[in-house]
């Protein structure tokens, strides 16, 4: 019984870390970072 408890606490870190890396990952976009945004045309400051 000991070892299944183990096996199970195992699998249920296993899917917590899997679901953590891939969200996380996600919104922590490196592509995104390296990236540089327009600066705002003039009619827009204006406004």
């Amino acid at each position: 019984m000991q070892l299944g408890v183990l096996i199970g606490l195992s699998i249920l870190l296993g899917v917590i870390a899997v679901f953590l890396i891939y969200f996380l990952g996600g919104a922590l976009d490196s592509e995104d970072s390296k990236k540089i945004d327009e600066l705002p045309s003039d009619q827009q400051k204006s406004g």
